[in-house]
């Protein structure tokens, strides 16, 4: 990628989207990292960062006046885009006989939407070469997530495939995590991480970090052979779920 181009993160100061910005930024990558209310580490983000090479946006992805607005930003701002990565997402564990349509919709919307919606408006400025999507092993196994949220994430895996056989020579490729190590994992009263850890192969939950890793992978020119694949990062949790 040119020394002048940015690679696109949005949802930036979620668990993933913070570790992966903060991965490329110590790979001397150029980011703009977007984020929808978490000020502060928004913030933390910047004071981190290497001069210059961080840029952010602020960003509402739960409709399409703010998908708009987003790609309004960038084009005022002139950011030369060779990568994009969407981790921003809506997580809802509601049930079915919980959640209304309204809010079903709202999680496609991020999870989904806005990913289709960005891409193709960065692949038409001509500049991007690498998408990166943030899929889930949920997607194939229901019990891991609510019905809006498994049903975003295998339309995210049909999206990255689709993308890429349309769009190449730019590559699509999306990483399918198990459940990520976050403080929403530490905190919660019901679910223990050890326990839940002892069902998982390596015996870990996925660590934030090492997903960054493969997702700056799929960024670079070392996977340029690969494009329309979901790559599962989960520590071999789904092999267990398939045995």
């Amino acid at each position: 990628m040119s020394d002048e181009s940015y690679i696109l993160v949005s949802g930036a100061t979620g668990v993933v989207g913070a570790a992966v910005t903060r991965e490329l930024l110590r790979r001397g990558q150029r980011v703009v990292a977007t984020y929808a209310h978490s000020v502060s580490t928004a913030q933390a983000l910047r004071s981190g960062a290497p001069p210059g090479c961080l840029e952010t946006v602020a960003a509402d992805l739960t409709d399409l006046c703010g998908i708009e607005q987003l790609l309004a930003e960038l084009d005022v701002r002139e950011f030369q885009v060779a990568g994009f990565v969407h981790a921003a997402a809506l997580v809802d564990h509601t049930a079915t006989v919980n959640l209304d349509p309204f809010r079903f919709g709202e999680v496609l919307m991020v999870n989904v939407t806005a990913a289709y919606a960005i891409a193709r408006a960065l692949a038409a400025r001509g500049t991007l070469a690498s998408v990166v999507l943030l899929s889930s092993i949920g997607s194939e196994f229901g019990d891991l997530g609510s019905v809006a949220y498994t049903t975003s994430k295998g339309a995210v895996d049909a999206l990255t495939r689709a993308l890429a056989s349309e769009l190449a020579p730019m590559r699509v490729n999306a990483v399918a995590p198990g459940v990520v190590r976050s403080h929403r994992t530490a905190e919660d009263p019901v679910f223990s991480s050890s326990d839940f850890a002892a069902r998982i192969p390596l015996g870990n939950l996925v660590d934030p970090i090492a997903l960054s890793d493969v997702v700056a992978f799929l960024l670079g020119p070392e996977s340029r052979a690969m494009t329309g694949q979901i790559v599962r990062v989960d520590g071999g949790h789904s092999v267990r779920l398939l045995s």
